[in-house]
C-alpha cells in the first residue's frame, strides 16, 4: 500500500496520537513551510539567493513564499517524496517518513495555504454532486474531507459516496460531522444542501461504510430531499421555516428536532442556521422577542418525501441558551392547504 492510500484510510481509522507530526497546510509553526522547505532545501531554494549560492538551483523554483511554491508545488511532490532525489546528498537530508506524508497530505488536500474550510463556512454542504465536510471528528483528530455522489445499488436509497480526498485539519465546526470506525457510520448534521448556487435548506446525512471498499465508500441511508423555500415544513428531523417575522426583520430559519426533557412536550428545536430573507408568506412564523414564544399557522410533516399531515406549533425560546434552543409547547393537526 503506498503512502498516498494510507492517508485515505486514516481518514477514517486513525483514533489516537497526532495524525501527522507535521500540518498538511503551508503555513503555521508545524506547516510544510518551517518543518519541510526550512529544513531541507531553503539553503538552495530562496528568493534571496542568487548565483552560486543557490547551489545549481534554478532562480525559479524556490520555497519560501507560498506564491512562489504553489506553481512547483507538485514538483516538489515528485522530487523530494517520490523520487526522492531532492535535495542533493551534498545540500541536505532527504525527507523523512513524517515529512514525506505530511507532503502527500498537503498533496490532497489542494496544497491549501492555511487551514481548510468550505466556502468560508465550517458546515458541510452539497451541491448536488460532490459533499463537502470542513470537519469530521473521528475520535480527537479532526480531517476535513470530499465526497462524490455515486448510484450504489445496495444502499438504502439506491446512492453512495466515494471518497475523493481527506486531510487533517485544525478548522473547528459547531455542527462537525462524526465517524464511529467500530460500526462504520458517519452522522453528517446541518448539511447546506445548494441547487443552482442558491442555499435551498439544511438536511441531516447518515452515511455507513462499505467493508472493504476501495477507494473507500459509503451508503447513503436517507434520502437528501428538502423543503423548498416555499414549504413550511417538518421532514423527520429538520424544521423549516421560509419566513419568520423577528420585529420588523424577517428570516429564513432552519431548526434540528432534539429530546429535551423540561418541555412540556419532551420534545424542542436547536437553531441551525438563520438568515435575512425578502420573501413573503401568508402563513409566516412570529417570534415575539419580549416573550420568546413563536408560532407556526402551518406546518407540514413530511415522511419518505410525502406530505403526512399539517399542524399548528407553538414553541417558546429558553433563556441564555447557545445555541438557541426552543422548548415545544403544542401542536395541534390541522387540515391541509
Amino acid at each position: 500500500m503506498n503512502i498516498k492510500s494510507s492517508l485515505i484510510l486514516l481518514f477514517f481509522f486513525l483514533i489516537t496520537g497526532p495524525a501527522f507530526a507535521i500540518d498538511p497546510v503551508y503555513e503555521g509553526p508545524n506547516g510544510i513551510r518551517e518543518q519541510v522547505f526550512a529544513t531541507n532545501c531553503l539553503a538552495c531554494h530562496a528568493s534571496n539567493l542568487t548565483g552560486s549560492a543557490r547551489n545549481g538551483a534554478p532562480p525559479d523554483v524556490n520555497w519560501d513564499t507560498y506564491e512562489a511554491t504553489r506553481p512547483n508545488a507538485e514538483r516538489a511532490i515528485v522530487t523530494a517524496v517520490e523520487e526522492m532525489t531532492m535535495p542533493p546528498i551534498a545540500s541536505g537530508p532527504l525527507l523523512n517518513e513524517d515529512q514525506r506524508t505530511a507532503m502527500l497530505a498537503w498533496q490532497s488536500a489542494g496544497f491549501p495555504r492555511d487551514a481548510i474550510t468550505t466556502a468560508g463556512s465550517t458546515d458541510a454542504s452539497f451541491d448536488g454532486t460532490r459533499l463537502r465536510i470542513p470537519v469530521v471528528n473521528i475520535g480527537n483528530q479532526k480531517f476535513n474531507a470530499t465526497l462524490r455522489l455515486i448510484q450504489l445499488e445496495n444502499s438504502p436509497t439506491g446512492n453512495g459516496f466515494v471518497l475523493e480526498n481527506a486531510a487533517l485539519t485544525t478548522a473547528s465546526s459547531s455542527n462537525p460531522a462524526t465517524a464511529d470506525p467500530a460500526t462504520g457510520k458517519v452522522f453528517i448534521p446541518s448539511v447546506t444542501v445548494i441547487q443552482n448556487g442558491i442555499d435551498v435548506g439544511t438536511v441531516d446525512i447518515q452515511l455507513t461504510l462499505i467493508p472493504g471498499s476501495d477507494p473507500m465508500t459509503f451508503s447513503l441511508d436517507n434520502r437528501l430531499t428538502v423543503p423548498t423555500d416555499a414549504s413550511y415544513s417538518f421532514n423527520t428531523t429538520i424544521l423549516n421555516l421560509p419566513v419568520v417575522i423577528v420585529g420588523g426583520q424577517k428570516f429564513r430559519a432552519n431548526l434540528r428536532l432534539v429530546s429535551l426533557g423540561g418541555s412540556p412536550t419532551g420534545l424542542g428545536f436547536v437553531l441551525e442556521s438563520a438568515a435575512l430573507t425578502s420573501a413573503s408568506s401568508d402563513t409566516a412564523a412570529t417570534a415575539n422577542t419580549a416573550t420568546g414564544l413563536v408560532i407556526m399557522p402551518y406546518v407540514e410533516l413530511i415522511r419518505d418525501d410525502i406530505i403526512q399531515s399539517a399542524v399548528r406549533a407553538e414553541m417558546r425560546l429558553i433563556p441564555g441558551s447557545n445555541p438557541l434552543l426552543f422548548n415545544l409547547i403544542r401542536y395541534t393537526e390541522i387540515s391541509r392547504m
